[in-house]
């Protein structure tokens, strides 16, 4: 079963590559895109699906997966579940959250 991404707020979280088969043991890569250009640092937050942190990031420019944009935020997730993804601006309003379905 193919894994899914739900994005909501004005940054949007998107698999980078083939996100069409997402499974346990798989590098994800996710880039984000944001209504207005972000005002650096941006911080984000993965949580595996007990709800522990496990990773968590400030980042000076924000991955979109254009040519020249920082590199994907990668993990690999080791279990089924709901990931949830968090990003914000530290110095601003803009922020987004997401889950994404590893099944």
């Amino acid at each position: 079963m193919p894994g899914r991404i739900e994005s909501h707020g004005e940054i949007e979280t998107i698999i980078f590559g083939d996100g069409l088969k997402l499974s346990a043991g798989d590098r994800i890569g996710l880039v984000f895109r944001a209504i207005d250009d972000p005002d650096p640092p941006v911080s984000v937050i993965i949580h595996s699906p007990n709800g522990q942190k496990i990773i968590e990031k400030v980042l000076r420019e924000l991955p979109t997966g254009n040519p020249q944009s920082a590199p994907p935020v990668e993990f690999i997730p080791s279990t089924k579940g709901n990931y949830q993804v968090e990003v914000k601006e530290l110095r601003g309003k803009q922020r987004g959250s997401a889950t994404l379905t590893i099944s």
